[in-house]
């Protein structure tokens, strides 16, 4: 017989980590398990921003302390230290298709000059955050198994039991489900199938170096179209902490069975309005990532266990709110054992805390909405982002990433009625339209994992 733990917890990224390293200071019994070998290791595609410095998200005004180097959360109640590398950026800037326009979210030059002080957020190494609370959680006696994939789970009376390829069984009184976008849980669990699935993003990044773009410190996002399905393909050049004078670079959308954003991506840097950017660049790295698009999980608990991060929200909840998420999930468990309620009335604060700081604090379609905005076509949104010339504010919060550029576009309805009605009708036509409509072409060419 196994031993019995008083939570396994799967998934090692920042949710389980996090949650792990608190159960185990709280004085729990833990186990946590990841599917790879080495837990810290980045094997996706990812540029890790601060998500987010610049105002509220979900429920926390986060910021990250340079001088004592701490990542602090003030309305969670709790900091931690990170002595990683890490990279100041100051503006959004969007880019036409053409290359010819550029639309300033956040005055770079202005910001720029102050200093971290005018930062919009930092860029940093998610793997160091990973390391320093992989290394607090064994630190605190939990025990780590590397290389588990968990395959199944079943109640059998009180207790929980994970079972992974390998033939272990492991039982505890509680689960947390930290396993990603693509949660193995979730699926087992069957909870997907109380969510809405939009479709599934897939994407190609290289780290490189000898980029030259015009504006190093600030997010450089050209916006194209593949030609024969009209996607709005999302490029990323952002400076990449891991490497002297590194970026990375990075090319996705929804899925398509006619489109490879590898190809994309190659074309992007060799042969595209942008292409003079990477002239002398070399790549030091690639990385790709696949993950599928939900609405919320409609609660965070089933039968013991409890949902962290990605796994139960709509694509990312960042590494900010999978920690947040774990740690609230971790006290939860330690309170509901020491009282004795070990059940979901014992976990309610945790339930509570989730509902009210995520679905119901941020509405996951205005995500879908910046996945479904350039659906107007290659023409339309170049003529409409060309109109913006004045700089915007930037928000770094994905719910409301657009809401400057859209503000600006729609001052400017007299000028679209007289240059282009034909535009200004595919606006109107378009805001009528539900987005569970506007994403039917997403949701058609992508994988549920029901």
């Amino acid at each position: 017989m196994s031993d019995m733990y008083d939570v396994v917890i799967v998934g090692g990224g920042p949710g389980g980590l996090m949650a792990a390293k608190v159960a185990g200071e709280n004085g729990l019994k833990v186990a946590l398990l990841e599917r790879k070998e080495h837990v810290t290791a980045i094997q996706r595609s990812c540029q890790t921003m601060f998500a987010i410095e610049d105002e509220y998200y979900f429920g926390e005004r986060m910021y990250f302390n340079e001088q004592q180097k701490r990542l602090v959360f003030p309305v969670s109640g709790f900091s931690l230290p990170y002595t990683g590398p890490y990279l100041n950026f100051y503006a959004w800037h969007v880019y036409t298709p053409d290359g010819k326009h550029c639309i300033k979210l956040g005055d770079y030059e202005q910001n720029r000059a102050k200093g971290h002080k005018g930062r919009l957020s930092v860029f940093y190494s998610k793997q160091a955050l990973l390391e320093s609370l992989l290394k607090d959680a064994q630190e605190n006696g939990v025990s780590i198994f590397p290389g588990m994939n968990v395959v199944d789970w079943r109640r059998v009376g009180d207790v929980n039991e994970v079972i992974t390829a390998e033939g272990t069984h492991f039982r505890s009184t509680f689960t947390i489900a930290a396993d990603g976008i693509n949660s193995r849980l979730m699926k087992i669990l069957d909870l997907n199938k109380q969510r809405k699935f939009y479709g599934t993003l897939q994407g190609a990044g290289y780290y490189m170096t000898g980029v030259a773009v015009p504006h190093p410190e600030a997010i450089n996002y050209p916006i194209i179209f593949h030609k024969t399905t009209q996607y709005p393909v999302m490029i990323w050049v952002g400076r990449s902490p891991y490497g002297e004078d590194e970026y990375w670079i990075y090319a996705g959308g929804p899925s398509h069975p006619e489109i490879s954003y590898k190809d994309i991506l190659d074309q992007t840097v060799t042969d595209s309005p942008f292409s003079g950017w990477f002239t002398h660049a070399k790549v030091v790295k690639r990385h790709a990532h696949v993950n599928n698009i939900w609405s919320p999980t409609p609660t965070p608990f089933k039968d013991n266990v409890l949902i962290v991060g990605d796994a139960g929200w709509t694509v990312e909840a960042e590494c900010t709110g999978s920690m947040m998420s774990g740690l609230k999930a971790a006290h939860a468990i330690s309170e509901a054992l020491r009282e004795g309620k070990p059940n979901r009335a014992g976990v309610q604060k945790y339930i509570s805390w989730w509902q009210h700081h995520f679905p119901e604090s941020v509405d996951y379609k205005d995500f879908l909405t910046l996945l479904s905005s350039g659906l107007v076509g290659e023409d339309a949104a170049t003529y409409l982002y060309k109109l913006v010339t004045e700089i915007l504010p930037c928000s770094l919060n994905p719910y409301n990433l657009l809401n400057s550029i859209n503000g600006s576009i729609m001052q400017k309805l007299d000028r679209i009625q007289t240059e282009r009605p034909d535009i200004l009708a595919k606006l109107q036509s378009a805001a009528t339209v539900p987005i569970d409509v506007q994403m039917k072409g997403f949701i058609s060419t992508g994988y549920p994992n029901y």
